[in-house]
């Protein structure tokens, strides 16, 4: 069954896109061209006979580039991986490089809630353990301020679900519209738990 927009992820916006150029490709580029010229600055003559150093220099430039590039593309791909599935079987996520596919008696869905993180602090994701961070997009697992073990799929916005599990860990999602997320998730536990 597919899941309607309303009640799917919030995909990530351009920001975190731009952070990722930045940080993958423009910085370690910019770090490699400042240290070959801070080399060759600091060359004596006598090394640079018999060498070409600005066909080196240019080889390693485009290696790297290259390389930064290949990484790149592979974890922007995985960002594009942003989705969930709520049906009668239960609640599947697929978010970066990380899945769950979780059954109603694996979920606590009369004690999820729509939460702001802004004014509900405790639910912060605050240090990542095995996931993708950036400002705009959080991917993956995370200890929440509160310490709690949390699956976090969140594209920047303040208002999300957060879903406890019997699991040991919480869900920390960020659908289109929480509240009708919300809705149709704890309208579906009780006719499954019914059935």
């Amino acid at each position: 069954m597919d899941t309607p927009p309303a009640w799917q992820l919030q995909p990530p916006s351009s920001a975190p896109r731009l952070w990722l150029l930045l940080l993958l490709v423009v910085l370690p580029v910019a770090i490699t061209v400042g240290a070959l010229v801070y080399a060759a600055s600091e060359s004596s003559p006598e090394r640079l006979v018999g060498r070409s150093p600005l066909a080196s220099d240019l080889a390693i430039v485009a290696g790297v580039t290259v390389l930064c590039l290949a990484i790149h593309w592979f974890i922007a791909r995985a960002m594009r991986r942003h989705a969930a599935t709520l049906d009668r079987d239960g609640l599947s996520i697929a978010t970066g490089f990380h899945a769950r596919t979780l059954g109603w008696r694996e979920l606590l869905p009369a004690r999820a809630r729509v939460v702001d993180l802004d004014e509900h602090t405790a639910f912060k994701p605050v240090l990542k353990t095995n996931g993708i961070s950036l400002p705009g997009f959080q991917s993956g697992w995370f200890r929440l301020r509160n310490l709690r073990r949390a699956f976090v799929a969140t594209a920047g916005g303040s208002r999300v679900v957060h879903l406890p599990t019997t699991l040991g860990y919480d869900l920390l999602l960020q659908p289109r519209q929480p509240q009708a997320f919300l809705a149709r998730l704890q309208e579906l536990a009780p006719a499954v738990a019914q059935g």
